[in-house]
């Protein structure tokens, strides 16, 4: 997702043990860590010293009262499994927000969202599961059954000045149980996951081209694990983007840390714990001045899994690539 734990959990069990492990179909990749609300990773963020030249410029995202953003989210995960060759998802989610003021008088706004389409396409080597929520023919397979309810299901955030959830309320109708158990839903969590996404990495102070800055902390998978990031943003200037002036902000990083693997029937692991290795992290951020809010945030995760064997088998090295993008679809006047 966009977010760099995106591909690690789903609700409290570990993503990756998902994929690994649960057997066709059931490989499909979350939108978000389950973190609780507010999700405010402990972090650094300080200047580095660099050669900056040229103006100022002030990066920071806003959310316009009045307006409604809609977002694209795109994610896709390539997973090559020992002897059973290459896995890949490819997940599509539009979501939309519409923005107000806080009833509280407090700096900040408040956000009503909801999931308007999804797409979802599963391969496992010559087998393809594909779903398009609005393709009639798609709602009464398993897979539309199991997401229909995600698209019935809402969200009202509360953002402080900073754009940080600092609360949350759910509503909408839950749905029949779901035909596949263990798939990830695309709920009230994964649009929690994008707003969170929207501000990251964004300098505190204004920069100019060259400045650098560092984020860096931990972040919860779930509640079975903890990952360490380490970050390094650099403000390259403006580029054009889709016939937008945007400023372009690359980055590069690392994740490290390791999660916990249960044991339930479907698992074909012990339990132990799944070492993150070898973990990189590249991406930019295109942000437009004119609307104070990103065009585009992308980045491409490759690491190195080492999983506990069945049985006491040796350790399992599973290379895995998440590439995740969110992209402004566009800003509009809320309709009354």
């Amino acid at each position: 997702m966009s977010g760099f734990t995106s591909i690690l959990t789903t609700a409290k069990r570990p993503l990756i043990e998902c994929i690994l492990v649960l057997g066709w179909p059931v490989f499909a990749v979350p939108l978000s860590a389950q973190a609780p609300i507010p999700e405010v990773p402990s972090r650094e963020l300080r200047a580095v010293p660099a050669q900056p030249a040229g103006p100022e410029a002030v990066i920071q995202p806003r959310f316009d009262p009045g307006n409604t953003y809609r977002f694209v989210n795109r994610t896709e995960v390539r997973m090559e499994l020992p002897g059973k060759g290459m896995r890949e998802v490819t997940i599509e989610q539009q979501a939309r927000f519409d923005v107000g003021v806080r009833t509280d008088g407090k700096n900040g706004v408040k956000l009503k969202g909801r999931t308007e389409r999804l797409k979802i396409l599963l391969k496992s080597g010559e087998k393809e599961i594909s779903y398009d929520s609005l393709k009639p023919e798609d709602q009464k397979s398993a897979l539309g059954q199991h997401f229909r309810s995600s698209l019935n299901r809402m969200v009202e955030l509360t953002l402080n000045e900073e754009l940080r959830i600092i609360s949350s309320e759910e509503s909408g109708r839950a749905g029949a149980a779901t035909p596949l158990p263990g798939l990830p839903q695309f709920g009230p969590d994964e649009l929690k996951q994008l707003i969170n996404t929207v501000q990251q990495g964004f300098p505190e102070d204004p920069v100019r081209v060259g400045d650098e800055w560092v984020l860096k902390g931990s972040r919860p998978v779930g509640e079975v694990g903890e990952l360490n990031f380490d970050l390094d943003y650099r403000y390259l200037g403006e580029m054009n983007y889709d016939s937008h002036n945007c400023s372009n902000i690359e980055f590069t990083g690392n994740l490290s840390g390791d999660v916990a693997l249960s044991a339930g029937e479907n698992s074909a692991f012990s339990r132990g714990r799944m070492d993150f290795q070898g973990t990189s992290i590249r991406g930019r951020i295109l942000f437009d001045p004119l609307i104070n809010m990103i065009r585009l945030n992308e980045q491409t995760i490759g690491m190195l899994l080492e999983v506990p064997g069945a049985s006491g088998d040796a350790p399992v090295r599973v290379p895995m690539e998440q590439r995740a993008s969110l992209s402004l679809l566009h800003v509009v006047p809320t309709k009354k």
